[in-house]
């Protein structure tokens, strides 16, 4: 399909109509991305989740089968028993996609799961295209992933070391993961070929006008949009509600509380024991936007971490800013989503803090009292316009220096 662009080949596992966060980053950066360049995407064949997710048609897409059971429990069971072993995605990144035959400019590669990248290395190595690896969290040394099994370490510790070798470029959403690779990998000058660019939003995503549903019109509304898993958990925010609302009592009948996304099993005792009735259930990813619109409170809630310092950026969070709402930080005190926050206005409390997240509470249910506004300015230096327009333009600088060598 000659465009007169250059071609990028997009190695990315997860990507539409799957709904999970890294499928959603690959559909906001494919729709810019696709401004500059040809995109050429191989993705996994996988069962539609969330059929608003499409991919716009001038993409060309590859999918591969994964060969694992389509049945969610299933497909779990032996993604556990090949995890403990081998990155779960592994068999997908073994085959060779039928489009690597043909030429290409630039490979462009993500994760989550690191396989995205094992693909692109073979990739790499067969056609010696540039390549840019992106890295949404760390892979090897993932901090909450201490409970793997040695041989899983060595394996990811193995193609980790390959990846940060020969790519050419690497993209990571935050200054603590590149510094974590920094350390790790001194003799591949890790800094030198890195940029930092975090996620984004698409304001045109957002409904200018939202109604709320008449249970909820005259409430004060906290929502969560996301997953409770791991050591992720609703008990932080909880904790520090039941506080609240002993020190505000009357406000019992005038607060809501929403959690959209999935809760895993070993949560729902804390959700039904909650100081408030709960709101649950899971949306689409335009309707969950909508949804940050409704809220007076967005909540972010991070797990903790060992040193008090979060290496992540959640990319709720920045969908978050582009809702333009209060939005409570519950978060580690340092890291790249504390700064954020607090650089916008935002409340930063750690989640081991019950009394700090009370007190904000309790702050928020204040102004609400006294009729102050919850919407706040939208930030647009995380529009997608101009983060990946930053990726667009390393991706030019790359290929520019390629044609000169």
């Amino acid at each position: 399909m000659p465009t007169g662009k250059p071609t990028v080949a997009v190695i990315s596992y997860h990507a539409p109509p799957v709904l999970n966060a890294e499928s959603i980053l690959v559909w906001k950066t494919l729709k810019v991305l696709r401004t500059w360049f040809h995109l050429r995407l191989v993705t996994a064949s996988v069962p539609s989740t969330d059929t608003t997710l499409m991919l716009p048609d001038d993409i060309e897409v590859e999918r591969l089968p994964t060969w694992m059971p389509s049945a969610y429990k299933p497909r779990r069971a032996v993604e556990k028993i090949l995890g403990r072993f081998a990155d779960e995605a592994w068999l997908w990144a073994r085959q060779t996609p039928s489009c690597m035959a043909a030429p290409v400019d630039l490979l462009y590669s993500r994760s989550q799961p690191g396989a995205s990248h094992l693909l692109a290395l073979r990739w790499k190595l067969r056609t010696g295209r540039p390549w840019i690896a992106q890295f949404s969290d760390p892979w090897a040394h993932n901090p909450y992933h201490a409970g793997r099994t040695a041989r899983r370490k060595a394996f990811d510790e193995a193609n980790e070391r390959a990846v940060v070798a020969k790519a050419d470029a690497l993209v990571f959403p935050t200054r603590e993961i590149l510094e974590q690779y920094v350390h790790l990998y001194p003799q591949f000058a890790v800094a030198e070929k890195s940029i930092v660019l975090p996620h984004h939003f698409m304001p045109d995503l957002y409904p200018e006008r939202v109604e709320r549903p008449a249970e909820i019109a005259d409430k004060m509304v906290f929502a969560y949009l996301g997953d409770f898993y791991g050591q992720r958990s609703p008990e932080p925010f909880l904790v520090g509600l039941a506080k609240a609302l002993e020190v505000r009592p009357e406000m019992r009948q005038r607060v809501a509380v929403e959690f959209y996304g999935n809760v895993e099993s070993k949560f729902e005792p804390l959700v039904a024991r909650a100081p408030v009735p709960i709101r649950k259930g899971r949306v689409s990813y335009l309707d969950s936007l909508a949804r940050m619109r409704q809220a007076d409170v967005l909540l972010l809630i991070d797990a903790p971490s060992a040193t008090g310092r979060n290496p992540f950026l959640a990319s709720k969070l920045i969908d978050y800013l582009g809702a333009g709402r209060k939005i409570l930080g519950i978060t580690d005190t340092e890291g790249t989503a504390a700064d954020i926050l607090r650089h916008h206005g935002h409340p930063v409390v750690s989640p081991r803090d019950a009394g700090g997240i009370a007190q904000a509470i309790v702050e928020m249910m204040d102004a609400y009292d006294r009729g102050e506004s919850f919407s706040v300015p939208v930030p647009m230096a995380y529009s997608s316009e101009e983060v990946v327009g930053k990726l667009a333009a390393h991706m030019e600088r790359l290929l520019g220096e390629t044609h000169v060598k």
